[in-house]
């Protein structure tokens, strides 16, 4: 069983452990959008607090992103609501964006990692405290490995439209890289770098995606782990990613 760090790939012959723990034990999950609301307001002027403002899969395509739009502290509370202290909100910004929510159908990535800490309105910002952490775990998250768990923990609202609550994405089961050693570590870190300017194909496709097929075989690389392939092409042929009807 995957939660419980077992690596079992049909049709493989080999299969392997990895460690994990819960999300929020490496990182803390930033605010999300009602909460960001209620101490900013979007801006078009350059100001100290950026933000990732959108999740267009015809942009979000890349692993690595950066801030794209600002935000301004409220002067007052929004009508009905309180005013949220600056420094509350601001000291959860974060480095790595996991999707707040998914059209599976068009999706390409499921998580970004920016060099700037920012906040989203979209995204949910996560501060793990170190790059090359929050590269080996933005790489998880976008493998097939990863998918998987974030699909068995899914909320679905209509059709391929997921919703991934904070509660669960805080819960939600990632290699434990505190067992890691420095090799691998470096070893995700590397394989992120090597993929930065690289366009994923939406997740319908990823059976032939040559990005998600250098992802995957270079986590297995990386961990030890069975070929992911027969993984991939079964996940693009789930109904809920293809939208095709069983």
């Amino acid at each position: 069983m995957l939660d419980k760090g077992e690596v079992w790939i049909a049709g493989e012959g080999t299969t392997a452990t990895i460690p994990l723990c819960r999300l929020d034990e490496l990182g803390e999950i930033g605010p999300d959008r009602r909460d960001m609301w209620d101490g900013f307001e979007r801006t078009d002027s350059v100001t100290a607090y950026p933000m990732v403002a959108d999740h267009d899969t015809e942009r979000r395509t890349r692993l690595v992103t950066e801030p794209d739009a600002y935000l301004a502290p409220l002067a007052k509370p929004r009508p009905g609501r309180r005013l949220k202290p600056l420094e509350q909100l601001w000291s959860k910004s974060g480095c790595v964006f996991v999707a707040e929510r998914l059209w599976l159908e068009t999706t390409r990535v499921i998580a970004m990692r920016s060099a700037t800490k920012a906040l989203s309105n979209v995204w949910w910002p996560v501060n793990f405290g170190d790059a090359s952490v929050e590269k080996a775990l933005t790489v998880w998250l976008n493998s097939s490995l990863g998918l998987l768990t974030i699909l068995t923990r899914r909320t679905s609202t209509r059709g391929g439209w997921v919703a991934v609550k904070k509660a669960d994405l805080e819960s939600l089961p990632v290699p434990d890289v505190r067992a890691f050693s420095r090799g691998q570590i470096q070893g995700l870190s590397n394989l992120l770098d090597g993929l930065a300017t690289t366009d994923f194909e939406r997740l319908p496709g990823m059976s032939r995606c040559p990005a998600r097929k250098a992802l995957d075989d270079g986590l297995s690389g990386v961990l030890g782990l069975p070929s992911l392939q027969t993984l991939h092409v079964l996940l693009a042929s789930e109904p809920v990613v293809s939208n095709a009807r069983l």
